[in-house]
């Protein structure tokens, strides 16, 4: 094969495997819409956390009140629905990975309301830099199965840390982290509804040079076959 035609065809292959990684999340009214059906409310982009304190996490599970109830809980039977939505603190620059909320409790909580809201206590280990308050969600849309995350950084802000943090720690994945998301939020109209994008989390936050995502494609694996039944 000619070099030229060798190097165009290796990198519309980089590019299309770099695609399947690619966090796509809007910001529209002050309401962060992920690529799947979760709407987060609170907190916003670039947020400062206060260890010591509580941050509150507040989401929209009724797809902007197009979702029945129903489809927010772990076992249903529609064809749009919530599989599964976890949350973590994720920081490169700390390597700290941390649990904000994991299993069917953020889903199941508060029956009956559309936003579902989570105490996170910052606990003062939490040693002060930039994060990723990250969300994880399994779902089917239309019957089609889904794997969507969603990064949004925030600042932990803490000066006098204690001792490391022992609980609710996590592995570091690697970077970037493999997901299988639609192309847009199923709530948006391109053509109707102005959006500004959001930009993934860049810099510190955002992962070392040079990673890879073959350990964390690894480790997901039980989470996409739970999640996709």
């Amino acid at each position: 094969m000619h070099p030229t035609l060798f190097f165009s065809a290796a990198a519309a292959a980089l590019l299309t495997s770099l695609s399947h990684h690619a966090y796509a999340q809007t910001l529209v009214n002050g309401q962060i819409f992920t690529g799947g059906l979760a709407i987060v409310d609170a907190p916003a982009p670039n947020s400062p956390m206060h260890a010591g304190s509580v941050t509150q996490v507040a989401i929209d599970i009724s797809g902007d009140g197009k979702l029945d109830q129903s489809a927010s809980i772990p076992g249903s039977d529609k064809s749009t629905r919530f599989d599964s939505l976890e949350i973590y603190l994720v920081s490169y620059q700390t390597k700290l990975n941390l649990t904000v909320s994991a299993g069917p409790g953020l889903l199941t909580q508060e029956q009956g309301s559309t936003v579902k809201h989570w105490d996170y206590a910052v606990s003062t280990c939490i040693p002060a830099g930039s994060y990723n308050l990250t969300f994880y969600e399994g779902s089917h849309i239309n019957g089609d199965p889904f794997f969507t995350i969603t990064p949004i950084p925030v600042t932990v802000m803490n000066d006098h840390p204690t001792d490391a943090c022992t609980n609710g720690t996590n592995a570091l994945q690697d970077f970037p982290q493999p997901s299988s998301p639609p192309t847009q939020s199923p709530w948006l109209d391109g053509t109707s509804i102005a959006t500004q994008p959001l930009p993934t989390a860049t810099g510190s936050n955002s992962a070392p040079p040079g990673s890879s995502a073959s350990g964390f494609l690894l480790a997901l694996l039980p989470v996409l076959a739970w999640a996709f039944i």
